[in-house]
């Protein structure tokens, strides 16, 4: 007599109509009531197996109802010593998936120990890098709700779908082979447990958002690309143990008068033959010092492309009261001159290595 025959039932009986079927046999058949004891134990024991869905799914497929064959699934097609090919010896034991659990439930999911990072541009003018800027900037978090510890739920009780292991196991008769595969249990998302009563602080969804004010200096000698962080300053996640850093990356703007090299900076100024040779005063105007710069040349041999430097008007160095130098790259303008005797002979006064002109050479014009 199978199963179902010992309560009264077909195989595509209910679970409501099992229960059912279960309570009035089992009152009409106590021993307390005169009832036959071996036809009582033969009630209970139907209800036991076909009462937990895995232990009915298994009785479905093998026909056997023995706790033994039912773990190493010894009641498959053929029995285990009928196997084709002489595979009496094989079988497959559902305890080895014993190591996916441990004896108070479900493993935990491994956790990545940190969160990824997230990077923030923050522009800057030359001026800020070189006197120093406040930042403020507004971060939304993710946060582990401190009420419930993240779980989303100040009560809860065993999940019914899956016995509190958070995993499911399904099983397929594939010929006379037997496949099962696990899942996390989808009553409860693999946590073992079902809510009775949603967290009231974030209302049962784990973590709350939190709007968070982060407030930091550029420094003074701080170089463009420089990096300040945050340390976990991210969202919280159930994937990483702890969050990521929050990275404010320091991008100076592009400035039309300067060019910022290492400690130092870097400028064209244009002047005429005459400036070279005699001398120039010229004003530096929107330094990131923030003052216009008197500068003088006393004349001499300056060439086009030539540098001259003004010590100490470079960018800060960071943490002391240095600062870089101010490359300033001459361009000579080519003015058209016609000198007269006088200047002539002046001029090779200057330059004693000059040579005299041969009066027979072809003559070329100025363009």
């Amino acid at each position: 007599m199978s199963l179902y025959e010992s309560l009264g039932l077909n195989k595509n009986a209910s679970q409501d109509e099992i229960r059912k079927a279960y309570y009035k046999l089992s009152k009409t058949n106590h021993p307390d009531r005169g009832g036959d004891p071996e036809k009582f134990k033969e009630i209970n024991h139907a209800h036991e197996i076909l009462s937990d869905p895995e232990r009915r799914q298994m009785y479905d497929m093998t026909g056997s109802d023995k706790e033994s064959n039912m773990n190493n699934m010894g009641g498959m097609p053929f029995g285990m010593g009928g196997m084709p090919f002489g595979m009496g010896g094989m079988h497959f034991n559902m305890n080895g998936f014993g190591n996916m659990f441990n004896n108070n439930g479900p493993q935990q999911k491994q956790k990545n120990p940190r969160g990824p990072d997230k990077t923030h541009d923050i522009n800057a003018t030359l001026s800020d890098f070189y006197n120093g800027r406040e930042i403020t900037i507004n971060v939304q978090q993710q946060r582990a709700c401190s009420v419930c510890s993240a779980t989303g739920s100040l009560k809860t009780d065993v999940c019914n779908g899956c016995k509190g292991q958070g995993m499911k196991i399904s099983i397929q008769q594939m010929g006379p082979m037997i496949q099962q595969t696990m899942s996390p249990c989808s009553d409860c998302n693999g946590s073992g447990k079902r809510i009775i009563q949603n967290c009231p602080s974030c209302g049962g969804k784990k973590y709350k958002n939190n709007d968070k004010i982060l407030k930091t200096n550029i420094k003074p000698g701080h170089s463009n690309g420089h990096k300040i962080k945050f340390k976990e300053e991210c969202s919280d996640s159930p994937d990483y143990e702890k969050p990521g850093d929050v990275i404010l990356n320091l991008v100076c703007k592009k400035n039309t008068n300067f060019e910022w090299k290492g400690n130092d900076l870097h400028m064209n100024y244009t002047i005429s033959i005459s400036d070279a040779l005699l001398g120039f005063n010229m004003i530096v105007q929107d330094h990131p010092n923030g003052k216009n710069i008197n500068l003088s040349w006393e004349g001499g041999s300056l060439q086009h492309d030539g540098i001259l430097i003004a010590t100490g008007l470079g960018m800060p160095i960071l943490d002391t009261t240095r600062f870089g130098d101010l490359h300033i790259h001459i361009k000579i303008i080519n003015n058209k001159i016609t000198w007269t005797s006088e200047q002539r002979i002046a001029l090779q006064s200057i330059f004693p290595d000059w040579k005299n002109i041969d009066s027979d050479g072809i003559p070329l014009k100025f363009n």
